[in-house]
C-alpha cells in the first residue's frame, strides 16, 4: 500500500513537472518522498540487508570443511654416472585422489547464532529509528512552513488594512478634512510594513527550497503545501498515554537489546572458558594407478581447564561480563524512570498549551472586535490614527501568537509520538470545536 502511494506521488509530480500548476503535497506525501530520496537511509538499509544475510548464515561455523585434491607423479633416482649413461632407476608415475572432511563443534555455536540474530534485531531498531528521525524532521519542517505561510497571510492582511487606511486618509486630505501630518503618519505606517513582509516571503521561499531538496524535488517545480495548523493542532490527548507500556518505547527497547547482547556475550565467554570442543575429520586417498584405497579418521575432544582457576583471564573475563550485565540492568530501570518522566512532562506541556490555545483564540476574537470598533470610531472622527494603528498591531500580534501556539502543540505531539514509538498522527483524537 505504501509503495502504491509512493508511486502515485511520484507520477503526479511528473505530470506537474511542466511548472504550469502547483502540485499540492500533504504531510504524508512529503514523508514518502523524503524517505525515498534519503541517501543515509538507503545506506542504512544496505547495512541491514547484510546483517540479515549474516543472521541467516550464522550456523556456518558448524559447516563441514570439505577438500578434494588430486596428484600425478613419479620419480627417477640414480648416481650421477647412472644419469650420464641414462641408467637411472625409474618409478612408474602414479595418479592419486584425496577427499577429506573436517568438522569442529564448539559450545559457542549457539551463542554465535544468537549474536547474529541480536545484531540483526539491533540493526532493525537502528533503521526504524532513522526512518522515524527523518519523518519527524520532515513533519516539523512541513508545519513550520505552514506556520510561516499563515504568518505571511496575517501580515498581508495587516498591510491591506494599513493601505486602506492610508488611501482613506489621502482622500480626506484631498478634501481638506485631514491634516498633512496624519496623512504622512498613515503613509509611514503602511510603507514600513512592506520591507518586513517582503523579508518574510523571501525567508519562506528559501525554506521551501530547502524542503524541496530534502524531498528530492526539482527546485523549479511549484508545490503547494496542503494543510493547516488549526486542523493539525485539533487533537485531544488523554491520560492513557501516561499509562503506556514502557517496554514498547524505542529507547527502552535499545537498552533491553543491549542486555540481551550482554547475556549472550557472557554465555559465550563462559563457553570459551569452560566448554568442551569436539572435532572430527576423515580422509580417503585413492591410488588410481595401483588401485589401492587408504581411509583415515579421527575424533578429538578438548576441555579447557584454565577457566576454572579464579585468577585466570577467562575467569576474570566472566566477572567483567557479569558486572557489565548488572550495570545494564540498572541502566534499564533508570531509562524507564527517565522515559516516564518525559512522557508525563510532555503530556502536561501539551495539555497546558491546549488550555492556553483556547485563551489565544478568544484573544483573537477580542482583538478583532476591538479593531473593528476602533476603525469605526476612527472613521467617525472619535479615535486618532495612533489608536487605530495600535489596534491593528494588536490584532496581528494576537493572530501570530495563536498560530505559534498551534505550531508549538503540533511539535510537542510529534516529539511525544516519536518518544513513544507510535505511528505519527496516531496519538490522540480530533476535537470537535
Amino acid at each position: 500500500m505504501r509503495n502504491m502511494k509512493k508511486l502515485f506521488v511520484i507520477v503526479t509530480l511528473l505530470i506537474f513537472s511542466a511548472g504550469l500548476f502547483a502540485q499540492k503535497i500533504t504531510v504524508d506525501d512529503a514523508v514518502i518522498l523524503a524517505a525515498d530520496n534519503n541517501i543515509s537511509l538507503k545506506q542504512q538499509k544496505l547495512s541491514l540487508d547484510f546483517l540479515k544475510k549474516q543472521k541467516n548464515a550464522s550456523w556456518n561455523s558448524a559447516s563441514p570443511s570439505l577438500t578434494l585434491s588430486a596428484s600425478y607423479g613419479g620419480s627417477q633416482t640414480g648416481t650421477n654416472e647412472a644419469w650420464s649413461k641414462g641408467e637411472q632407476n625409474k618409478n612408474d608415475p602414479a595418479l592419486s585422489a584425496t577427499a577429506s572432511v573436517n568438522i569442529r563443534l564448539s559450545p559457542s555455536l549457539a551463542t554465535s547464532i544468537r549474536s547474529a540474530r541480536l545484531s540483526y534485531e539491533a540493526g532493525e531498531i537502528s533503521y526504524e529509528s532513522m526512518v522515524r528521525s527523518i519523518e519527524l524532521s520532515v513533519r516539523k519542517s512541513f508545519y513550520n512552513l505552514i506556520y510561516s505561510r499563515e504568518n505571511i497571510a496575517v501580515q498581508e492582511s495587516a498591510l491591506e488594512s494599513a493601505k486602506q487606511t492610508y488611501e482613506s486618509n489621502r482622500a480626506k486630505y484631498n478634501q481638506g478634512r485631514l491634516s498633512e501630518l496624519d496623512l504622512l503618519n498613515a503613509q509611514y505606517n503602511y510603507e514600513k510594513k512592506l520591507p518586513a513582509l517582503e523579508t518574510l516571503k523571501q525567508s519562506y521561499e528559501i525554506a521551501l527550497d530547502s524542503f524541496k531538496q530534502v524531498l528530492g524535488i526539482d527546485l523549479r517545480e511549484k508545490i503547494e503545501l496542503e494543510g493547516s495548523l488549526e486542523e493539525a493542532a485539533d487533537i485531544t490527548i488523554t491520560e492513557d498515554v501516561i499509562m503506556m507500556n514502557l517496554d514498547d518505547v524505542p529507547d527502552v527497547k535499545k537498552v533491553q537489546m543491549n542486555i540481551e547482547a550482554a547475556k549472550n556475550s557472557l554465555m559465550a565467554t563462559r563457553f570459551s572458558a569452560w566448554g568442551p570442543s569436539l572435532s572430527a575429520s576423515a580422509s580417503a586417498v585413492e591410488n588410481v594407478t595401483n588401485e589401492t584405497l587408504v581411509m583415515n579418521y579421527s575424533l578429538g575432544l578438548s576441555i579447557p581447564l584454565d577457566g576454572y582457576l579464579p585468577w585466570s583471564s577467562g575467569a576474570l573475563s566472566i566477572e567483567s561480563q557479569k558486572t557489565n550485565l548488572e550495570n545494564l540492568k540498572l541502566s534499564l530501570e533508570d531509562t524507564k524512570t527517565s522515559i516516564a518522566i518525559k512522557i508525563r512532562s510532555s503530556y502536561n506541556t501539551i495539555t497546558q498549551a491546549q488550555t492556553q490555545l483556547d485563551m489565544y483564540e478568544k484573544n483573537v476574537t477580542l482583538m478583532q472586535r476591538a479593531y473593528d470598533m476602533t476603525l469605526s470610531a476612527y472613521n467617525a472622527g472619535s479615535k486618532d490614527l495612533l489608536s487605530l494603528q495600535t489596534a491593528a498591531d494588536n490584532l496581528a500580534t494576537a493572530k501570530n501568537t495563536l498560530q505559534n501556539q498551534r505550531y508549538t502543540i503540533i511539535s510537542a505531539i510529534l516529539e511525544l509520538e516519536n518518544l513513544l514509538g507510535v505511528p505519527f498522527g496516531s496519538l490522540g483524537t480530533s476535537e470537535e470545536r
